[in-house]
């Protein structure tokens, strides 16, 4: 679902004036690889995730899950059918491509209907990447023109330079973590601890080695091996960001399937449900839970909300 790149870097391209439709919900299909390496394909797929991700703090806007976007990767489908199937009123495309430690994404919105509303051309290097994604992704909500409270704007704001292998070494783990075996989480918790020996102060890679340790544990090995291990990377990944989203789902699971404190992670999962209100996984854990406490007209409305945000999955 790429364009063509534009020849000057930060070119905007923007159609003729139209009535702008009400843009509440948007799906971010796959980025196109344009990168003539296929094994880079990861990095698109992660410039992917994490776009996702970013949108999906703001609580205004209902931002389609990486489950039912990945879907469409190569699709032949037109824009108008694909935002039918995820009942989207937005779809945003794009490509990437790097050349060495030089990365340019093209990101292009358009409604139901495939009238484009805005594109935009954004090169960086590497070490910006993540000022870059903030970049992109503050300009779609502009465009959207959805409410966003300060502390969602503080979470959209750019953040600093990246060690670069230590970027791509997170990103290669969180595409091992979506596979969801017992074989790629060990692979995702390597690269996780790769990236952390590489940048120590990366907190996005504490709390996704925080995630794998989690998911292994029963798993593969046992949780008294892998929990406070856990544990201890989630109190490092917000020691280092307290905004960092993920690390409070993180929290609440370790507190609920190791440390038993059921009070505290219920008040984690509420933590995480404000600060990423479109996460799937975030809506489901908080689900079963409410459902375990007897609270089910809670966790029916949880089970609603997954489907609203996987359409394709939950159908």
């Amino acid at each position: 679902m790429g364009f063509v790149l534009w020849k000057s870097t930060g070119a905007r391209a923007r159609s003729a004036p139209a009535a702008r439709p009400d843009v509440k919900s948007l799906a971010v299909l796959p980025l196109e690889n344009l990168t003539p390496d296929p094994a880079q394909e990861y990095f698109a797929d992660g410039m992917t995730d994490e776009l996702i991700a970013r949108l999906s703090k703001i609580s205004a806007l209902r931002v389609i899950s990486r489950t039912s976007v990945m879907r469409y990767k190569g699709s032949k489908k037109s824009l108008p059918e694909i935002a039918k199937d995820l009942q989207v009123d937005a779809v945003v495309e794009g490509s990437v491509l790097r050349a060495g430690d030089r990365v340019r994404i093209n990101a292009r919105l358009s409604d139901a209907t495939e009238h484009q509303m805005w594109a935009e051309s954004y090169d960086r290097d590497l070490r910006d990447i993540l000022s870059l994604q903030s970049d992109v992704a503050s300009a779609i909500v502009r465009e959207v023109r959805v409410k966003v409270a300060p502390e969602e704007s503080s979470q959209l704001a750019s953040r600093g330079p990246v060690d670069p292998e230590a970027y791509q070494l997170y990103l290669q783990g969180r595409i091992a973590f979506s596979r969801f075996t017992p074989e790629s989480l060990a692979r995702a918790a390597e690269y996780f601890n790769r990236a952390i020996a590489k940048d120590p102060q990366s907190a996005m890679a504490y709390a996704g080695l925080a995630d794998a340790d989690i998911q292994l544990a029963g798993r593969a090995r046992p949780p008294r091996e892998v929990m406070p291990k856990a544990r201890a990377a989630i109190d490092r990944a917000l020691a280092l960001d307290p905004n960092l989203a993920e690390g409070y789902a993180s929290l609440a699971q370790v507190k609920l399937f190791y440390e038993f404190d059921f009070p505290g992670a219920g008040a984690e999962y509420r933590r995480a449900v404000e600060r990423n209100p479109s996460s799937t996984l975030v809506h489901q854990a908080n689900g079963l839970f409410l459902a375990a406490q007897g609270k089910a007209a809670e966790a029916i409305r949880e089970a609603d909300r997954v489907g609203d945000l996987d359409p394709v999955s939950s159908s």
